[in-house]
């Protein structure tokens, strides 16, 4: 039996035959002035370049009315949203939002981004985790 316990334990860890590479999403962001717009002439606008390694493209708010900065507490992303909410705002991986202000437009992007940041990181190590 002490024989047994000593080549189990001295037997090597198998690596996994085949490594997959986490392939990291890509999004561009950007904010525009459009002096033509008097009432909201602050854009950001957010684009999926590659969708990586990631289950879906389409992560950004597509149906905005003037209460949804509110309800979705600046963060225009879909992640996280249950089946009734992705309902009413929609899913997109190319949006454009318009704002009054530059600095509403800046909390929306960056409230928005660091919320993907965060899921995108969690993805990673759960699916690394899960690969190895």
């Amino acid at each position: 039996m002490l024989g047994l316990l000593k080549r189990w334990m001295h037997t090597p860890k198998q690596e996994p035959s085949v490594a997959v590479d986490y392939k990291t999403m890509e999004i561009d962001v950007v904010i525009k002035c459009f002096v033509s717009d008097k009432d909201k002439p602050f854009r950001v606008i957010f684009k999926v370049d590659k969708q990586g390694s990631f289950f879906s493209k389409d992560i950004f708010v597509k149906n905005v009315d003037p209460k949804t900065t509110y309800e979705l507490v600046n963060n225009f992303s879909t992640l996280g949203m249950n089946y009734e909410e992705l309902k009413k705002y929609g899913s997109t991986d190319h949006a454009e939002y318009s704002f009054a202000t530059l600095e509403e437009a800046k909390k929306v992007k960056d409230t928005t981004v660091e919320y993907i940041r965060f899921l995108i990181r969690e993805h990673q190590q759960e699916t690394l985790a899960r690969i190895s």
